[in-house]
């Protein structure tokens, strides 16, 4: 049960097991259906060729047969009617009936037979006469023959007897064919004999007084049976009957005897018989349609076996190939869950181009975009905390003058009344502008004002520095009327022009001089304050632009005390301008210093 929750865990787990898995099953069920169809198909078409083929051979060979057994009978016809083999014959037989010394004669005879060494298929020759065996040359023992030995002798004997029984009866042809032995006693080599008239070329043969007997081997079959057999398949025999329908030869040892019956034609057996010219024998050639379905089975079970094993390695091969497939989803999986975690830092090592690994690229850029996305909100709410705590220090900075605004405010104007009174104007300017400057900024009810009313403070608040200061400086203010009306904060400009008297005309006696200017373009307006002061040195400078690049948060310049007013004015008004807002500054040693405020309409204002 445990195993079997393994797999079904791991099949539930990998998409490729799964995909292997159907698609081997359905390449199985089609490969067993088409296999079986053409398993069917082709025994049915090696029936039918199988039969038409055999057929078609054994009417050539069959012409073969008939071909090479005349050539057989002719030649062993020319061997009769050699006159000096009767010659010699009848000398042997002669020198035997005189009791004389017969074995120049037998030498003669043994040499006339073996001039036809070279006639084929030829095993034995034999003369008999009507008193027995008169001579035998056998070319494998000489003369030491052993196929017409002591338990053969009467076999020869009795074909000479029914050949001269059968010339006397006139019985055409004058040659006799005979089966028996099959085979050297001493050897497995299988022959037959065909018995002929001794005529040594005399035209009547009706007393003749000696028989030859020629046996040929039966090797002169295998041609036939080496050509309507087909090796390695055991379906279809060939085999040579006599005129008995027993069988003569079957090449096949396992199944020759010198008696074995014909077999019976039925329904899974198909014989084909040609007979022979001679002899009454018949050339035969059985197809087993058993063991032709057999031969086709175990052709299908070692292609069953076959295509399991492809089949195997295709699973493997798919198997291997689909994990390797998988490897960016996997992947891509696990930077899927350590992105759950919260980390985005966790990237996949891309190792391909196809489009998996791409979307595995593409999820490297996502993580990538996600965590500088996370990077600039840390950023953003850092920034959002460090403004909220500069309005805090403002809050309790205005909540702790507040107490004394009132009053600050309200014996400004008995003073400017006194002096009023004592016909000094200029005091009592100078005090009515002190008092609005003052006024303007304790009004903690209203802290998002108007341009105009920006612009009208800088002027007062300059008015005021000029008459402290005298000769030193001098200002100008140039303000388009169409953007009087544009929203922003509280006391923006006052550092950067605080900054120009305090330190940039730090030195200077005369010739001073602050410029501010207004121009608007739609939904932006353009501000710059300049002036013509000795400028800043390299380091301070550093460390303003690193104010106005990092929008007024924890920078080092912060940590040096450097440039808090401006550090803080220019976050109040990221706050409330937002990302578009640009500040840039310009300066030179003794070259003046320059800022220069690209202000957005704000988001939450229209025109």
């Amino acid at each position: 049960m445990k195993k079997a929750w393994l797999v079904k865990e791991y099949f539930s787990t990998h998409f490729s097991a799964v995909f292997a898995f159907y698609i081997s099953v359905a390449v199985f069920v089609m490969a067993h259906i088409f296999m079986r169809y053409l398993k069917n198909e082709y025994l049915f078409y090696l029936r039918e060729k199988s039969y038409e083929t055999e057929d078609a051979v054994m009417d050539s060979m069959k012409r073969s047969l008939d071909s090479t057994l005349c050539e057989l009978i002719t030649t062993g016809s020319e061997v009769v009617t050699d006159k000096n083999l009767l010659d010699l014959t009848m000398e042997v037989e002669q020198a035997v009936k005189e009791e004389k010394d017969a074995s120049k004669s037998y030498l003669n005879l043994h040499n006339a037979l073996v001039g036809y060494n070279h006639l084929r298929f030829v095993s034995a020759m034999a003369i008999v006469g009507k008193d027995g065996l008169i001579f035998q040359y056998d070319r494998y023992k000489n003369f030491n023959s052993t196929i017409w030995g002591d338990e053969n002798q009467a076999y020869v004997e009795e074909m000479a007897r029914e050949l001269f029984e059968s010339i006397a009866a006139e019985n055409l042809p004058r040659y006799m064919a005979h089966l028996y032995p099959y085979a050297y006693p001493d050897s497995k080599r299988k022959v037959f004999h065909v018995s002929y008239p001794l005529t040594g070329g005399v035209t009547g043969i009706r007393n003749i007084e000696y028989v030859m007997v020629i046996s040929y081997s039966m090797s002169v079959f295998n041609e036939f049976l080496e050509t309507v057999e087909v090796p390695k398949v055991k379906y279809i025999k060939g085999f040579i009957t006599d005129e008995n329908d027993d069988i003569l030869y079957y090449n096949d040892e396992a199944h020759w005897s010198g008696q074995l019956v014909l077999p019976e034609e039925d329904d899974d057996t198909t014989l084909i018989s040609k007979p022979l010219n001679y002899f009454g024998w018949t050339a035969n050639v059985i197809m087993d349609e058993a063991e032709m379905k057999a031969h086709v089975d175990k052709i299908y079970e070692k292609g069953t076996a076959l295509y399991l094993i492809v089949l195997v390695m295709y699973i493997i091969i798919v198997i291997f190939a689909m994990e390797h497939l998988l490897k960016p989803i996997r992947s891509i999986s696990e930077s899927l869950k350590e992105a759950e975690q919260g980390n985005y830092n966790s990237k996949i090592r891309i190792e391909g181009k196809n489009e998996i690994w791409q979307l595995a690229e593409e999820y490297n850029r996502m993580a990538d975009a996600i965590e500088e996305k996370n990077h600039e909100i840390r950023r953003k709410n850092e920034e959002r905390l460090e403004s909220l705590k500069q309005k805090y220090l403002a809050e309790k900075e205005a909540l702790e003058s507040q107490i004394n605004a009132h009053f600050i405010c309200n014996t400004l104007g008995c003073i400017n009344y006194e002096a009023i009174e004592a016909g000094n104007l200029q005091v009592s300017v100078l005090i009515k502008k002190l008092s609005n400057i003052l006024r303007y900024t304790f009004d903690q009810h209203c802290q998002t004002v108007y341009m105009f009313q920006e612009i009208a403070w800088v002027d007062q608040y300059l008015y005021l520095q000029k008459n402290r200061y005298e000769t030193v400086f001098d200002y100008e203010i140039l303000f388009p009327d169409a953007y009087h009306y544009w929203p922003c904060c509280k006391l923006i400009f006052q550092p950067f022009v605080e900054n120009s008297i305090l330190h940039g005309f730090a030195g200077m006696e005369s010739e001073g001089f602050i410029r501010i200017t207004g121009e608007g373009f739609g939904d932006w307006l353009k501000i710059v304050i300049e002036d013509n002061g000795c400028g800043m040195e390299e380091e301070k400078a550093a460390d303003i632009t690193e104010i106005l690049r990092r929008r007024g948060h924890k920078t080092l310049a912060s940590q040096k005390k450097v440039g808090i007013g401006i550090r803080n004015v220019v976050t109040r008004m990221y706050m409330f301008y937002g990302e578009d807002l640009d500040i840039t500054m310009e300066t030179a040693v003794k070259g003046g210093t320059a800022f220069t405020f690209q202000i957005p309409l704000p988001k939450h204002e229209g025109r």
